[in-house]
């Protein structure tokens, strides 16, 4: 590529066709326009401007951009159209953003062009905006791009949205409720997972006693359920049945306490083949917790393991907007 200053009193069709304007001159006339002879009359009204001539090894700024966004957008998302270079990509399906930042990392060392994306493990909604891309000059050589492209071949799926499963769901409370917060609670559980696409089984609210919480347990075993929500358990109770009967029906606690705030009392166990989620207080899905970080993975992936929670704490501090946001549970 080649940078040239042309005047343009004197611009002729010769010096312009072809070439490529390098900086802006009005909304009419944008970076990165291929010029040609209906031009010609707008530039000759400036003192000068500056363009750029393509050798063939280059590639223009949106073809480019079109191919780097080819090379990163992986199931669940598809390209916008470019404008002035730079590229979105849009789920085309709600569910889980998983980001491979090495990747990215990889494509941003290559200098002129750039991936910009949403914090890995976020949940979106059908029409997000997952990532974007952009090419910095006007044009770039053709060995670039094919370099991004080795890169995203290597690492793919560079981004990807993950679709929710429609898990089928069993609510075991042990709290005792009163009418207004047992509506309350409904309404939020029941908002949250419907957002998810959860099948919810049923709502038990049962005695905090070993033979009550095992009987739901055994309910849970025997109707195949995939998710198991458990709100009112002592976290640090290791002897509270929600524990002691899970291990008694063949179930197991895989982790206790998350880092994230607040939220930091979930724990998170299996039974068969259903994820086991349990929650100190039923007022915990009134508002974002820590499982509400948990919940995308639950989801897009059907089961929830122990390092699952720890990878939480980078964005765990909830109630200080870490950098990440939640789903418009409607």
């Amino acid at each position: 590529m080649r940078a040239l200053r042309i005047a343009g009193k004197t611009a002729t069709e010769a010096e312009i066709s072809g070439r490529v304007l390098t900086h802006d001159l009005g909304p009419d006339l944008r970076k990165g326009t291929v010029l040609g002879a209906g031009h010609l009359d707008r530039l000759r009204r400036l003192v000068e401007f500056h363009v750029a001539e393509l050798e063939p090894s280059d590639l223009h700024e949106d073809a480019a951009a079109v191919r780097l966004a080819a090379a990163i957008c992986g199931p669940g998302l598809e390209a916008s159209r470019p404008a002035q270079s730079q590229i979105r990509l849009l789920a085309t399906r709600r569910g889980l953003v998983r980001i491979g930042a090495r990747a990215v990392d990889a494509l941003n060392r290559l200098g002129p062009v750039s991936v910009f994306t949403l914090v890995d493990g976020q949940a979106v909604d059908v029409g997000a905006e997952v990532a974007g891309c952009k090419v910095t000059p006007v044009a770039v050589p053709a060995a670039v791009v094919e370099e991004a492209e080795r890169i995203s071949r290597a690492r793919a799926p560079v981004v990807q949205v993950v679709a929710f499963r429609p898990l089928r769901t069993l609510i075991v409370v042990t709290e005792r409720l009163k009418p207004k917060a047992r509506e309350l609670f409904l309404k939020a559980v029941t908002t949250k997972l419907g957002w998810y696409g959860a099948q919810v089984e049923a709502v038990r609210e049962v005695a905090r006693s070993p033979e009550a919480v095992r009987q739901a347990y055994m309910e849970a075993a025997a109707t195949g359920v995939e998710l198991v929500i458990f709100a009112g358990a002592s976290s640090i109770d290791p002897l509270d049945p929600a524990y002691e009967e899970l291990a008694a029906v063949g179930g197991e606690v895989v982790q206790q306490g998350a880092p994230s705030h607040p939220g930091s009392m979930l724990w998170v166990g299996r039974l068969e083949r259903a994820v086991v989620l349990g929650v100190a207080s039923c007022a915990g899905f009134g508002k974002s917790t820590s499982i509400d970080l948990l919940l995308p993975f639950v989801f897009a992936y059907g089961r929830a393991e122990a390092e699952d929670v720890r990878r939480l704490g980078v964005g765990g501090l909830i109630e200080s907007a870490a950098g990440r946001t939640f789903p418009p549970y409607s």
